[in-house]
């Protein structure tokens, strides 16, 4: 280990424009460094014909500001003399990447606001919409799996109708307590749909796949998965909520017109 050099300022990128993707804009915009805290360091790591050769370093830690809607964020810049040419995931030629906080790109998942789920279900979806975003497939794979139990759960849904194929080559129906039989019982009780039904097993197999298989799901695979989770939570719970306020708001206006 040679000998470490590091200097700290404040400000030294304050002003400056920066491209970064914006959220609330859906589109990467110019952004403006409100306040930073700016770290330059290097190290000897040898030497060749008596002159030092070093590795050298620049952190940059700035509050930004979108030029197009003022939301404001974080930004983290990282440069390396020994990253200088590599290109990988937000990494340009000069060895330089940034990460932006909270994490997004043209990828990332909103989260949406389900008022009337229930408050169980809606952490979990929360969970699974930052561990897409947080590129952690399997995890999000799982949290999926588990809205779909905690539906069930929340419906009194205990078991369902399976159909099973027996030795001799026939097929029965039984009652099963498995996630399996939970997705039945759903469709069972008219809860769901025989077509919804379907689907919902697809959720069971990437979610089995992703925890029992350890199988990485795509993100396509995910974001399909999700939109069907988010449709189902609208029907299931916000679409009935909202049909309620329609019709108090209709009796109320009903009431006013016979005074």
């Amino acid at each position: 280990m040679g000998k470490i050099a590091e200097e700290m300022g404040f400000n030294k990128t304050k002003d400056e424009k920066v491209k970064a993707y914006c959220a609330k804009c859906v589109l990467e915009t110019n952004h403006q460094v409100l306040q930073s805290v700016d770290c330059n360091g290097s190290e000897v790591v040898g030497y060749y014909q008596k002159m030092p050769e070093t590795i050298d370093w620049s952190n940059n830690y700035q509050i930004i500001q979108c030029c197009g809607c003022d939301t404001i964020s974080f930004r983290h810049r990282n440069w390396c003399s020994e990253n200088q040419g590599q290109i990988g995931p937000d990494m340009w030629d000069d060895g330089s990447s940034s990460q932006l906080y909270p994490h997004r790109s043209n990828a990332t998942r909103p989260i949406h606001d389900f008022y009337s789920v229930p408050s169980g279900l809606r952490r979990i979806y929360c969970e699974a919409i930052e561990c897409f975003n947080g590129k952690l497939p399997t995890l999000c794979a799982a949290g999926l799996r588990a809205i779909i139990e905690g539906v069930c759960a929340d419906q009194n849904i205990s078991d369902g109708p399976v159909e099973i194929n027996k030795k001799d080559g026939s097929t029965a129906v039984q009652r099963k307590k498995t996630l399996q039989g939970k997705i039945a019982g759903l469709s069972e009780k008219g809860i769901l749909s025989q077509q919804y039904a379907a689907i919902f097993h697809e959720h069971r197999f990437l979610g089995n796949d992703a925890v029992h298989e350890l199988s990485k799901p795509t993100y396509k695979e995910l974001s399909l998965a999700t939109d069907i989770v988010e449709h189902m939570l609208e029907s299931l719970y916000e679409v009935p909520q909202k049909a309620d306020d329609l019709r108090g708001l209709r009796l109320k206006r009903s009431e006013k017109l016979k005074k």
